[in-house]
């Protein structure tokens, strides 16, 4: 290499390709190759971050949209259409019950049935008015309805409400109609409105289950 020249000289080896001559200590490159080089890596830089935000935009997720609120199911306390018998002091359950027993009479092709009805609170119960249900209308339609047992004269003065203290018992019954020739696996229910200390109340009661146990002419007896 000639004294003053920046350049390293080429070193030839017989049947070789020249190789470079490794710079002297102290060599330095050319001003405009190392401006060149620093403009390169500030482009490449530059580059890089904007592909990378624009990745970063484009892979963001979504914001997730609210779920539409939904209604609450209905639950059995919200449709039940009964009132609940009311809370008296010292006493726990329903204060007008169904008791053991029934009683049922045929008038031409009407059926009387009655039930038993008793106070179990110890309050007096005032006793408003009874509902007979048919269960299976298209097989039995109800007449008419009263307080008291089966076979009464219908022609006894019987009061719209009936007191009824504690422990006491007393009877309602439903004239209904059969549609069908046999009644027998036909239910009826009561729904009797009463009041205790002028607060209202409602009991459904079970009645008659099916009507097998009721003598009805020309069916067999069960």
């Amino acid at each position: 290499m000639d004294e003053g020249s920046p350049e390293p000289d080429i070193l030839e080896q017989q049947g070789k390709p020249p190789l470079p001559r490794l710079p002297w200590p102290g060599w330095r490159p050319p001003r405009g190759a190392g401006v060149m080089a620093a403009v390169t890596l500030a482009v490449g830089l530059a580059a890089g971050y904007a592909v990378g935000y624009g990745q970063g935009r484009g892979t963001a997720a979504a914001p997730a949209k609210p779920a539409a609120p939904t209604a609450p199911a209905p639950t059995a306390a919200s449709q039940a259409t009964e009132t609940a018998p009311p809370l008296l002091p010292g006493f726990f359950g329903a204060a007008l019950t169904q008791d053991a027993g029934t009683c049922s009479v045929q008038t031409g092709r009407d059926l009387e049935l009655g039930i038993p009805l008793t106070n179990q609170s110890t309050e007096t119960i005032l006793l408003q008015s009874a509902r007979p249900v048919s269960v299976m209308p298209e097989m039995l339609t109800v007449r008419s309805w009263r307080w008291g047992p089966c076979g009464l004269d219908g022609n006894r003065i019987v009061p719209d409400t009936l007191a009824l203290g504690p422990g006491q018992t007393t009877w309602v019954t439903a004239v209904v109609h059969p549609l069908i020739a046999c009644p027998a696996p036909v239910p009826v229910q009561f729904r009797v409105a009463y009041s205790v200390n002028r607060q209202p109340a409602t009991s459904s009661l079970p009645g008659f289950v099916d009507l097998s146990g009721v003598r009805y002419s020309g069916c067999p007896a069960a």
